[in-house]
């Protein structure tokens, strides 16, 4: 069995990306983050893959160093490459990964068939995405418990478009209901829908979807709109309109002022 720790490789995939965008001061100040990485994959690595980690960073610009240890290798301008050696495309990081050595605390989640091995046949999508350095594709195998098995991955990787569903103890396939997983019969709490006759209780219609071009909408703005209208209209011919002018003061007649 490979030992090949998916949070490792997670993490070389993120500095893999980082080596690709960061410059000036935030790629002096990442490279501790880098150093760390290396040293951590290089004490746990065999005699073998450090010595092929080793070679094949020499031949990378000292000054390069340590992100040349992470960076993906891409082919020259206009050459194709069709059937690279194993890893040749991968940073040189992986070596050390694919090289880790077995303990008896590793993760059972980390143990992958070798290629070499009989069950290694059905690994080896990932083991083709490690090589190209595919991170689509290796992202889609990380789980949290552990690498994801060929069967799970298949049907993560090529889910039931068509619907098609075989019914129990063989003959044609039916139309499924989109991959249901209780046989295609109906959904689970569905209220009881009587499945012997092959009759799904109809769903509910779904509610329309709120629209600004609705009808309504449309008429209820326009009611709005008339009301802040006709009251911003009173509003101003109030402000406009000159305030009514005040009665005069009645005049007190002579006679009762004599007689006070």
């Amino acid at each position: 069995m490979l030992v090949l720790d998916r949070h490792r490789v997670a993490r070389l995939i993120e500095l893999a990306e980082l080596e690709r965008r960061v410059t000036g001061p935030e790629r002096v100040a990442r490279e501790e983050d880098v150093n760390l990485f290396i040293k951590a994959v290089y004490d746990d690595a065999s005699d073998a893959a450090r010595a092929e980690f080793l070679a094949r960073v020499k031949q990378m610009p000292t000054s390069a160093w340590p992100w040349s240890a992470v960076q993906k290798v891409t082919p020259h301008p206009g050459g194709v490459v069709y059937s690279p050696r194993p890893g040749a495309l991968a940073p040189a990081a992986l070596v050390l990964l694919r090289g880790q050595t077995d303990s008896a605390d590793a993760d059972p989640g980390n143990r992958i068939p070798e290629r070499e091995q009989p069950a290694g046949a059905a690994w080896e999508p990932l083991h083709k995405a490690l090589d190209l350095w595919d991170t689509a594709t290796i992202k889609k195998w990380i789980a949290p418990q552990g690498w994801m098995t060929p069967g799970k991955i298949t049907a993560r990787l090529v889910p039931n478009a068509g619907g098609i569903i075989a019914p129990p103890g063989g003959g044609a396939p039916r139309p499924g209901n989109g991959g249901i997983p209780n046989g295609g019969t109906t959904p689970p709490g569905n209220g009881g829908a009587d499945t012997s006759g092959g009759q799904i209780d109809p769903q509910p219609a779904p509610a329309p979807a709120f629209s600004w071009r609705h009808p309504a909408v449309i008429a209820a703005g326009a009611t709005v709109a008339t009301t802040i209208g006709v009251t911003l209209y009173a509003l101003g011919r109030s402000r406009h309109q000159p305030a009514p002018l005040a009665a005069p003061a009645t005049a007190v007649p002579p006679a009762a002022k004599e007689s006070t």
